[in-house]
């Protein structure tokens, strides 16, 4: 029997998993090297997110492998005590954030439009990052392991657009914690981590002004209707599977 906490088990799935996050990482990277708006939207909004971090894991782990969404932690064991954790810790997160903020905080049509492209964003990094990379680390490796890798993919995923890795490093080794409390993602999502996202791009971080606009919205809700298309084209996929067996 494998200890939890620490063990060596890699397969052609948990190697499957490392080549995503490489691909991820690379992507973002490659932002560094293509500037341009039109660059941007198909190396993070396309291929990284929509197609890499959001269709693939979940085409992947439900199709393929034919398991269940509790591999990326949605289900509903423990969600009354993982929404509870969630507003509790986004509430202190945020009261944290203000006591110590010393500047004016200014809110308006273009923080709305920012906030909107972080949350759809989030929800990338849930099923992706904290799902997916997750749960193949701990496979792989151990839950322990799993936390500290999983923060460095997270960390690494902002190298394109907010490279500040050791602050990132030590947000994503909190927010892998947290969740491994309930093993559930709304103790993260979408108020604890957003708190945490909103308020460091926006306030903390330059990243932020590249989406304070109008396209960046556009975007964004054009990016959630896809997801929205993605989740009913898999429904009907795991009804076909059904059906034909």
């Amino acid at each position: 029997m494998k200890n939890k906490w620490f063990h060596f088990a890699i397969d052609k799935e948990s190697i499957f998993g490392l080549v995503c996050g490489l691909l991820m990482v690379l992507l973002s990277m490659a932002m560094t090297l293509f500037t341009s708006e039109i660059s941007s939207i198909v190396l993070r909004d396309l291929l990284m997110i929509l197609l890499l971090g959001f269709f693939t894991p979940i085409y992947y782990i439900l199709i393929i492998k034919k398991k269940t969404l509790s591999v990326f932690g949605i289900h509903k064991d423990k969600l009354t005590v993982s929404l509870a954790i969630n507003v509790v810790a986004g509430i202190l997160l945020l009261v944290m954030f203000i006591s110590k903020n010393t500047g004016n905080i200014v809110f308006n049509i273009n923080s709305l439009y920012a906030i909107t492209y972080i949350l759809v964003a989030g929800i990338f990094e849930m099923v992706f990052i904290y799902g997916f990379l997750r749960y193949e680390f701990e496979r792989a490796f151990g839950v322990l392991p799993a936390i500290f890798i999983t923060a460095i993919f997270y960390s690494l995923h902002h190298a394109g657009f907010q490279p500040e890795f050791k602050k990132l490093f030590f947000v994503g080794v909190m927010y892998v914690t947290v969740f491994y409390f309930t093993r559930n993602i709304f103790s993260l999502f979408p108020f604890f981590w957003g708190v945490g996202a909103i308020w460091d791009v926006l306030v903390n971080s330059e990243a932020g002004n590249h989406i304070k606009n109008e396209s960046s919205f556009v975007i964004a809700v054009l990016m959630l209707i896809a997801m929205i298309g993605i989740g009913i084209f898999i429904c009907c996929k795991m009804k076909k599977q059904k059906i034909c067996r």
